[in-house]
């Protein structure tokens, strides 16, 4: 039993860094292209 609990944690936290992954790779993406809008809207 304790060895199934322990298993369904390391998927939760497993899951919980792709979330924070997935987070950050896209504020990046956002900041990419807020700052490319930018660019072009300024030239």
């Amino acid at each position: 039993m304790m060895k199934h609990e322990n298993h369904m944690r390391t998927i939760y936290s497993k899951d919980k860094g792709w979330f924070w992954f997935g987070l950050t790779v896209l504020i990046q993406l956002l900041f990419i292209i807020v700052s490319y809008l930018i660019i072009n809207l300024s030239l």
